[in-house]
């Protein structure tokens, strides 16, 4: 099984990084599971998990491969409105998840043969950079991807996923 660690980034240097558990993630809608198996396994669990929560994974433009090993160095920093399932293959990236009750960010770190679901509206970030470099998996979108736009800056906070989302957990 893949082994997660999530905690909440310090507001600052002299304070203390205190751990986050898979119940508050879910508790803000971060769907993780940990499967076992070579690459191709975890690929069907993502796509099985994916279909659980409702996505067409049988249309063309639903399912894309990451690599993060990429030379460009940028970021995925939003949020989508129709939620997002990966399955990481292989290495080891983080993502960074905005608690909603605290406020802060929480980092997550995955593994290969983690799956995880980001909820509607939620919003994220994912560096492209050396820490992240070697991360390979699937993503699975409910629309095609060229259909999935990235929700950001002004833009997220009055979109109906996200008003739909803070409301789900309780923060409207």
């Amino acid at each position: 099984m893949a082994p997660i660690r999530a905690y909440f980034l310090p507001a600052d240097s002299a304070s203390a990084i205190a751990a986050v558990s898979i119940e508050q993630l879910d508790a803000l809608g971060w769907k993780i599971l940990s499967v076992a198996g070579g690459h191709d396994e975890i690929e069907q669990a993502g796509q099985k998990f994916a279909q659980e929560l409702g996505f067409p994974i049988t249309q063309e433009g639903c399912i894309i491969r990451f690599d993060l090993d990429i030379e460009k160095k940028r970021s995925d920093n939003g949020s989508r409105a129709n939620g997002v399932v990966a399955a990481v293959t292989s290495g080891s990236p983080c993502i960074d998840v905005e608690d909603v009750t605290a406020p802060g960010w929480v980092r997550i770190h995955l593994s290969g043969g983690t799956l995880l679901s980001t909820p509607s509206g939620a919003k994220y970030r994912v560096s492209f950079n050396e820490q992240n470099k070697g991360a390979k998996g699937i993503a699975l979108f409910k629309e095609t991807i060229s259909n999935h736009g990235l929700l950001v800056n002004k833009e997220i906070d009055s979109h109906p996923a996200r008003q739909a989302y803070l409301k789900e957990v309780g923060q409207t």
